[in-house]
Parts: structure tokens; sequence; C-alpha cells
């Protein structure tokens, strides 16, 4: 059997544990937003949207959304249309970044969406890392379809608003 380290006076010599990777973790800290499937990240969207917008969002079965996964009621007493509409990209790759082919598969959505006018306000979230030119290029697509105000919502824009609120804190695993 062998003794732990003493120092010959009969006391036992700590050895110091090792340095721990400490990080802060401030409001731009990761979430595990890859990890909790595309119905709980829509319901995560869902709820987003009404603590930042603070009006009901209405969520439609998956089958059959129309290329609205939700939406929300605009204020009367505006020129917009009643309806906001909402849809949501989730991928389970916690890399990867939006491209703007990722919009393709629901551009026919929009195009119908906006001429019931339920696509004035269009709101693309994704879980994925979204640059600059490609959100600017996502919303000059959408615009050319007769979105007036789209917008185009990533992970780093969600895990800050996720970040600010102790409701929606609740709802996601951290990393």
């Amino acid at each position: 059997m062998e003794l732990p380290p003493h120092d010959g006076w009969g006391y036992v010599q700590t050895i110091p544990a090792a340095p721990r990777d400490r990080r802060a973790h401030g409001p731009w800290g990761d979430l595990a937003l890859h990890t909790i499937g595309w119905r709980a990240f829509q319901d995560l969207c869902s709820q987003l949207c009404e603590v930042v917008l603070d009006r009901p969002v209405e969520i439609f079965r998956e089958a059959q959304d129309g290329g609205q996964d939700a939406v929300f009621l605009i204020p009367s007493g505006t020129d917009m249309p009643p309806i906001g509409t909402v849809q949501c990209k989730h991928t389970s790759e916690a890399a990867k970044a939006l491209k703007v082919s990722d919009l393709t598969a629901e551009l026919d959505h929009v195009e119908t969406l906006v001429k019931a006018r339920q696509a004035d306000t269009y709101v693309f979230m994704t879980n994925m890392s979204v640059d600059a030119p490609i959100a600017a290029a996502m919303r000059a697509k959408l615009g050319a379809l007769g979105v007036r105000k789209p917008h185009i919502l990533g992970r780093q824009y969600i895990v800050r608003v996720i970040r600010s609120s102790a409701k929606l804190r609740a709802l996601v695993p951290q990393v």
C-alpha cells in the first residue's frame, strides 16, 4: 500500500487541483437550441414572439400550416394587414450557418400569403447562425415577393432574447 506524500513531519502534502476552465456566461453564451427538436423550437419561437411583441401568437398544425408556423395579430389602427407570419427553420447541427437557399422551400408559400394579405410582416426564425449579407439577401428576396417588413432572426438574436427573459430561459437547455 502506497502512502500519500508527506512532508517528513507527519503532515500529508496536498497537491493543488488542476485549474478549471472558467468562462463568464454573459448574454451571448450559447444555448443548445440544436438539441431541442424542430417542434420544441417552433414552440419556443412562438413564445419568444409573444414575449417580444407582447401579443398572442397562434401556432398551426404542422401538416397544414401553409407556410405559417405561427401568426401574430398586428394592432388595429395601422395601415398594415392584421396578421403577421412566423416561419421557423430548425437544424440539429450546432455550427450550421443559414444560406439564402434555406428560404427557397418557403417562397411559394410566401407569395400565396402576400396575396392573401397575411405576410405583409414576415418573420423567418432559425437556430442557425446568420451572417449580415445572407440576411440582407433573404430580406431582398422576400421584399421582391411583396413582403413589406421582412425579418430574418437567427441564433444570435434568439439567444439574446432568451437570456433576457426568465420565462424563456426555462424552456431551453444551456450548453
